[in-house]
């Protein structure tokens, strides 16, 4: 037999905001002050609903005719018996009741160590920050710049990132319960760096190995990283419906993908985001044999047949449509 009663309000996230704890029965819920629990919720009744023991010996939730009810996943009922993962709305306020007999879950093993969530992390975001404006400036150095031009490179990317890992702090405190500021810094930071990494990789591969497909795709390289990041910020936020936030992220990577292979399709009749690859590096990074001047002629050959192809059709349906619009 249970001693005590337990009502828990919900966040967004269906994490509990605020327990109250009770030795007996009724317990009446309203926005009036004559209440065992009052709710600043202006959906709820001033004597909205009451928590009593049924017949059956069940815990009940009975509606006090309220304007708004009672409600299970958007189900009205004016009285229903309720357990321990029942959760139900009254007006925008979610509650669950439980009492002191209700078995909790097995203990969960810590995956991330706490001590890294604090300046640590902070430090090891802001180095990253400082890492990637320094290379960017160093390698679009042309004109010999003083140390000082790098280091004032620097506060751009620091005030952005902030701006960035704010914006999602705050979302996270609002919707979250708490704010993760060093932690959405540090998703920010691992996305740059995996971005950075990648067009790194794809250069290479394109120059020395002639593999110029990552080169020629890197947009849906940067579009898969730019969602892998916004999912793990996202997962932050909301704990509880990871699956769902990962089918959105997905869903949204590959849409923008597709629009884009369709808009390169309809601009230049090629998928791929660059014709040729532009990134050059120096020679002696080359791995791969270079051709020679009889197949770049050659190349060039077909080239031109291709575009010669490519005119005479378009000349050809042009005179076809003035032949038919001829009365």
């Amino acid at each position: 037999m249970s001693f005590f009663y337990f009502v828990e309000i919900l966040n967004h996230n269906g994490d509990v905001q605020t327990r109250y704890k009770f030795t007996e029965l009724p317990i009446s819920l309203g926005r009036s002050y004559r209440n065992d629990i009052i709710l600043d919720d202006h959906h709820v009744a001033a004597e909205h609903a009451l928590i009593e023991m049924g017949e059956s010996g069940m815990l009940t939730l009975r509606d006090l005719g309220s304007q708004n009810g009672i409600k299970i996943k958007g189900k009205r009922h004016s009285q229903l018996h309720i357990n321990g993962d029942t959760v139900v709305h009254l007006g925008q306020t979610q509650i669950r009741v439980r009492d002191s007999d209700y078995a909790v879950s097995a203990e969960v093993s810590v995956s991330t160590h706490q001590h890294w969530q604090g300046w640590p992390l902070l430090a090891v975001s802001i180095l990253i920050l400082c890492a990637l404006s320094l290379s960017e400036a160093w390698i679009n150095d042309i004109n010999e710049n003083k140390a000082s031009d790098y280091i004032m490179g620097i506060f751009p990317w620091l005030i952005s990132g902030a701006v960035w890992a704010g914006i999602w702090a705050l979302a996270n405190r609002v919707f979250g319960g708490t704010a993760n500021f060093n932690r959405h810094l540090f998703t920010l930071c691992c996305g740059l760096l995996a971005a950075q990494i990648s067009e790194i990789i794809y250069t290479i591969l394109g120059f020395s190995f002639s593999w110029e497909a990552p080169l020629l795709y890197k947009v849906h390289i940067a579009i898969a990283i730019a969602t892998t990041t916004i999912y793990y910020h996202l997962r932050l936020i909301n704990t509880r419906r990871r699956k769902l936030i990962k089918i959105l992220c997905i869903s949204a990577a590959l849409t923008i993908s597709g629009l884009r292979l369709l808009n390169n399709y309809q601009t230049t009749n090629k998928v791929a985001d660059e014709l040729y690859m532009s990134e050059i590096l120096p020679p002696a990074m080359r791995v791969s044999p270079n051709h020679s001047l009889a197949e770049f002629d050659q190349s060039i050959q077909d080239l031109k047949t291709e575009i010669d192809a490519e005119r005479d059709k378009a000349l050809k349906e042009k005179a076809e449509k003035k032949s038919s619009q001829k009365p």
